[in-house]
């Protein structure tokens, strides 16, 4: 049995949360949402997760992962590091940038995680229970 989310209705949780939403189909029949937007001193950002075989949920459960792997300190070294340009005022805007990215998008799982319920609670309504 094939289960399918209305990815509108994941875009459109997403834009209310302040993301942009792009959506790309793999060879497996999952999906990879890439969600981006600004940081809170004006560079782009973007992270992806993937929905898997129609559940909300995994996209949910990758949101998560993401959120938890994200440190703004570490982030903030590897940018310095990279763009050979380090000073305390970079270094501290790039931690809140990053630290209020990973708010924003544990905001976004949270309320995908309702969108999750949902479509579980539909899924799991058993066919005998309709008569």
């Amino acid at each position: 049995m094939r289960y399918f989310v209305l990815h509108s209705d994941i875009i459109r949780v997403a834009v209310k949360q302040g993301w942009l939403v792009s959506v790309t189909m793999s060879e497996e029949n999952s999906f990879y949402f890439d969600f981006q937007r600004r940081t809170l001193g004006g560079l782009p950002f973007c992270f992806t997760a993937e929905l898997s075989e129609g559940i909300v949920g995994t996209l949910v459960d990758e949101i998560i992962s993401f959120v938890e792997e994200l440190d703004p300190e570490r982030y903030a070294d590897e940018w310095s590091d990279a763009s050979g340009q380090f000073s305390p005022t970079r270094y501290l805007q790039a931690v809140a940038d990053m630290d209020d990215i990973r708010t924003r998008a544990w905001l976004l799982a949270v309320e995908l995680s309702e969108l999750a319920r949902i479509q579980d609670e539909v899924l799991t309504f058993q066919w005998f229970l309709w008569n």
